[in-house]
């Protein structure tokens, strides 16, 4: 079963100021309503899945770059293990959060490390708090 951890909302009201504008959800939940017309939002959740047969990966393919009024995600980052020989699967994961190709990437190599099962020398406590995301320039739910 896969647990949705993170997340974005952004209201749906044409005349509503904070139209499209995503609001990270941290922690996510399936219900928030617009701050400004207090309507409900429309939901976004970060999610993936693998492509293929294979239980090891030589793709990471991160959709991000979000975009509210269609409802899809305008970029695509990938990450490749050269490794692998022979017929293996690839993984896509979606996220509304990741804006930066940089950041995109970052996340497709952690994501292709964690899902072939290797491990980094050193681990970092990898939680981001509110105050973070709002440096990032997220409007945060309360």
């Amino acid at each position: 079963m896969t647990r949705i951890r993170r997340g974005a909302a952004h209201c749906r009201n044409n005349g509503c100021w904070e139209n499209e504008k995503l609001v990270a959800l941290v922690p996510f939940t399936l219900e928030f309503e617009c701050p400004r017309c207090g309507r409900p939002t429309a939901i976004e959740a970060e999610f993936g899945t693998g492509l293929g047969s294979s239980q090891h990966y030589n793709e990471v393919r991160v959709y991000f770059g979000f975009d509210a009024a269609t409802r899809t995600y305008t970029e695509i980052a990938h990450v490749q293990d050269d490794s692998l020989v022979g017929q293996h699967s690839a993984y896509a994961f979606f996220t509304p959060l990741v804006r930066e190709r940089a950041e995109a990437e970052r996340v497709a190599s952690a994501l292709l490390r964690k899902l072939n099962g290797e491990r980094p020398a050193r681990v970092k406590a990898g939680h981001v708090t509110s105050e973070q995301l709002r440096n990032e320039g997220w409007r945060i739910a309360s």
